[in-house]
C-alpha cells in the first residue's frame, strides 16, 4: 500500500479506493438503479475492515503487554496499519463533510 498524505487526498483518490473496495467486497454485480444500497454496502464493508484491523492491532498489543512470545516488528506493523486505516477513515469523513457543506452553500 502506498503512503498517503492525508492533507492531499483528492476526490479521485477516494473514488479509486471505493472502486477497489467494491470489487474486493463482491458488490460489482448489483443493478445500476441500486446506488444507495450499493454505497451503503460499500461503506459498511470498509468500516468492518477498519474495525477488524483495529481489533487485530489491539490483540497484538495485548499479547505483547502480557509477555507472550510475539514478534515486536509484526506488532508495530499491525499498530501502524490500524493507525493508517483510522486516519484514512477520518480524512474520508472530513472530505465528505466538506463536500456536504459546499453543496449546502450553493445557491439555487
Amino acid at each position: 500500500m502506498k503512503a498517503v498524505n492525508p492533507s492531499n487526498i483528492s476526490i479521485g483518490d477516494i473514488e479509486r479506493q471505493l472502486r477497489t473496495m467494491r470489487s474486493n467486497a463482491g458488490v460489482e454485480g448489483q443493478k445500476e438503479g441500486n446506488d444507495d444500497s450499493e454505497f451503503s454496502d460499500l461503506l459498511k464493508h470498509g468500516l468492518k475492515e477498519i474495525n477488524a484491523t483495529i481489533k487485530e492491532s489491539e490483540a497484538a498489543g495485548l499479547d505483547l503487554a502480557s509477555g507472550k512470545p510475539v514478534n515486536l516488528h509484526e506488532t508495530m506493523l499491525a499498530v501502524t496499519k490500524a493507525e493508517l486505516a483510522l486516519n484514512m477513515a477520518v480524512q474520508m469523513r472530513n472530505k465528505t463533510v466538506e463536500a456536504y457543506q459546499e453543496v449546502m452553500r450553493m445557491q439555487v
